[in-house]
């Protein structure tokens, strides 16, 4: 693998970067992503900007608010290598070729939204840029770490964030083997009742702005062919840990019961149906040790999805996978798998 060193210095064309808004609206836009007067803001994994052009090269002016975001390159469906914007603006050539031709590149945000918000402000090339289709299918994701791809192309096995990519976990092959739209809601350490820190997804679902609790997400806006749910890995690491600050802080000294849980789980699954009645959801649960054997935590889902009583609302349990520690690769693969064989099996994509 490329060192993001290597990649940036080869990538970085200019720290005085020329400007051309205009041609940012012919960019395509996936996931829930921000245009505002600073340009389109990316913030949620997997949220990607494309454009079509007919030329030689293709330049993108970048700042990013920590500088500790990472993205893929895809050229025409391949990814080619990723760079890490500055936290200065600053011009990356994403493509350059001799020759002439028309070529599709995307730029797809690898990692989670607490490695901060890049601002793709301007975007330039020697020819022209066309219009691009958009996809005819959507998926929208609500998940964590594992949704995110947290670890995934770690091969130290320390399992180190710095080595997350969204482009290759389950999430983001599942939409690319449809040729589907992916909107990514996931954070790693989140829970449906308890989180490694203040926030769970019943309160962070509905944002535009993940980092904004009145940025509101409008629902109308688009409406996905099919939810994908994989949540309750960090309820059950963390309802093992009755003496965690954050177990105490939602249940104090009381454990909650298995009737608790499956209703949180139900409630959240209702308020998802509430915002897209007419989409059908695939409740997920794995790959991790919530899966492993002698785990009550399926059957919890399984009732959950009973009581609700919905037709379109469906369960798949994963395998065990990932024992040692965040799926890798390979895992996510297997998931993805098994995740396009249930969509296609039971005709929901």
């Amino acid at each position: 693998m490329m060192s993001k060193l290597l990649l940036i210095l080869f990538t970085l064309i200019s720290c005085t970067p020329t400007i051309n808004t205009k041609n940012l609206t012919k960019g395509y836009c996936e996931g829930r992503v921000i245009i505002s007067s600073k340009g389109i803001e990316l913030m949620w994994p997997g949220s990607a900007v494309t454009f079509k052009i007919k030329g030689k090269h293709l330049d993108v002016n970048l700042i990013d608010d920590k500088g500790e975001n990472d993205y893929s390159i895809i050229i025409d469906g391949e990814e080619t290598g990723f760079i890490t914007p500055s936290v200065t603006m600053q011009t990356y050539r994403l493509f350059e070729s001799s020759t002439i031709a028309e070529h599709t590149i995307t730029l797809h945000k690898r990692t989670d939204y607490s490695r901060g918000t890049t601002v793709l402000s301007a975007v330039n090339t020697d020819g022209e840029i066309l219009p691009i289709q958009p996809k005819k299918k959507h998926i929208e994701f609500y998940g964590n770490s594992i949704t995110v791809g947290y670890a995934n192309i770690d091969s130290t096995g320390q399992d180190n964030s710095d080595f997350t990519n969204n482009y290759v976990a389950f999430s983001a092959l599942t939409a690319r083997y449809f040729n589907a739209e992916l909107t990514c809601i996931a954070k790693s350490g989140i829970g449906v009742m308890v989180s490694w820190y203040d926030l769970i997804m019943p309160e962070l679902y509905d944002r535009h702005n993940p980092n904004d609790p009145k940025s509101k997400w409008d629902f109308t806006q688009k409406t996905p062919d099919v939810l994908v749910v994989n949540l309750c890995q960090n309820d059950y690491w963390i309802l093992g840990i009755p003496n965690n600050e954050f177990y105490i802080k939602k249940f104090g000294r009381q454990a909650p019961t298995p009737d608790f849980i499956i209703k949180a789980y139900q409630d959240f699954i209702i308020s998802l149906k509430n915002k897209y009645p007419t989409t059908p959801i695939v409740c997920v649960l794995g790959v991790m040790n919530i899966v492993e054997e002698g785990s009550p935590w399926p059957e919890y889902i399984k009732a959950a999805v009973d009581n609700i009583g919905d037709a379109s609302i469906h369960t798949l349990i994963l395998p065990f996978l990932a024992d040692s520690a965040h799926p890798n690769v390979e895992e996510h693969k297997k998931m993805s798998e098994i995740l396009i064989s249930y969509l296609e099996d039971k005709e929901l994509l």
